[in-house]
């Protein structure tokens, strides 16, 4: 084989810069796909052929069904009618894939499970204890431990015995860990006997024990696995399955989210506008019609003419009213007093001189109704008195 020399390297790399790949926009547009395997993992900016016509027809098939009005609604339209689309694509693919998967169990059964049991066989001396287990699982991956059994067996008959590579496959063939290994050889197996006998007697054993679980189980379970893969019921899908479900799922989801947001929109255009709000409630109106509002502090009342003090000795009490001539004597015990404290009437000039201040006449205590309280007609007493 011949070596490359520097000038031919450098050559190389001087023309490598040189290509600066498509110019025109037809050739960046298909190389920009040279990645692209169904382009069914999300809706793109770039869709393929088929599915951008698809996608057309479908929206005017669908238009008078689902009625978009208003770009916020034709955007979730849109949306929806390419992820039904997409959904479309993604189980045309599973099926097919499916079929085909079906196919070749019937095909290429054998062939095919020979080469994922290499690729696993393949990580034995990293994890030999885990990927061990998992070929003794399967028919396939038991005639891939024999077949390592016999180069094994080759080894030791060539070289008379034991050699570190010959030791360490067996060991991985039985599962053994790396960390258990320290200190470990060939003389474990017979320390007086250095010949090749101690390990063809470990071949032999581990060879008959595959052979009887061949032939116990593994054969027919084999069998059933292949017809289950025939009809299409393999529970072991390929990844490429596995993958499509998933996009498949993945469309589903954006099409219910999209149409959900289509109707929600669709039911708040439909709702009839909103009536004129209600004017605010005024302030709740006095049970008290006839009497005026009471201030509740009295000396910001209006100044009223005085009345002159004969009204208060000619008037009535409010509620002590005096009675008749003839009355009960308890109503003639209460004939002398005032309305307000009960304090004895005085009349004329010395009530005049005692008082010094205008005093509440009967006209305009009767002014009131009779419906205000006692609290009530005791502060306007008190604010006449005052003034």
């Amino acid at each position: 084989m011949s070596r490359t020399t520097v000038k031919q390297t450098i050559a190389n790399r001087l023309n490598a810069l040189l290509s600066t790949g498509p110019k025109t926009i037809e050739g960046k547009a298909r190389s920009s796909q040279n990645a692209r395997t169904h382009g069914l993992s999300k809706l793109g900016t770039r869709l393929s052929a088929d599915m951008a016509e698809a996608i057309e027809t479908r929206k005017a098939q669908w238009r008078n069904d689902y009625r978009p009005e208003g770009a916020a609604q034709e955007w979730f339209f849109e949306r929806l009618v390419a992820e039904s689309v997409r959904l479309d694509c993604c189980d045309a693919r599973i099926v097919a894939a499916r079929a085909e998967h079906a196919a070749r169990a019937s095909e290429s059964w054998d062939d095919d499970r020979a080469a994922a049991i290499a690729s696993l066989g393949a990580r034995l001396a990293h994890q030999p204890e885990r990927i061990q287990s998992q070929l003794l699982q399967s028919k396939h991956g038991v005639l891939w431990l024999l077949e390592r059994w016999d180069e094994v067996r080759d080894s030791l008959t060539r070289h008379e015995g034991w050699t570190f590579e010959t030791w360490n496959l067996a060991l991985d063939l039985l599962g053994v860990p790396t960390f258990a290994r320290d200190g470990s050889g060939p003389w474990d197996l017979d320390p007086e006997d250095k010949t090749e006998a101690p390990g063809l007697d470990l071949v032999a054993q581990a060879t008959a024990a595959l052979r009887d679980r061949l032939d116990a189980y593994l054969h027919a379970r084999d069998e059933r696995a292949q017809a289950d893969a025939a009809l299409g019921l393999d529970a072991d899908e390929p990844p490429s399955i596995r993958l499509l479900e998933r996009y498949a799922a993945d469309a589903r989801r954006q099409f219910s989210r999209n149409l959900n947001e289509l109707r929600r929109l669709q039911s708040l255009a439909s709702r009839p506008a909103p009536a004129s709000a209600p004017p605010p409630p005024g302030p709740r109106p006095s049970r008290c019609t006839s009497a005026p509002p009471i201030d509740p502090d009295p000396r910001s009342a209006p100044d009223r003419p005085p009345a002159p003090i004969e009204a208060i000795a000619d008037s009535s009490p409010l509620r002590n009213e005096a009675k008749p001539h003839g009355s009960s004597d308890r109503t003639d015990a209460n004939a002398g007093f005032s309305p307000l404290r009960n304090e004895p009437v005085v009349t004329g000039q010395r009530a005049a001189t005692l008082l010094g201040r205008p005093s509440i006449s009967r006209t305009t205590l009767s002014a009131s109704s009779p419906r205000e309280n006692r609290r009530a007609r005791r502060a306007r007493a008190a604010a006449a008195r005052r003034s």
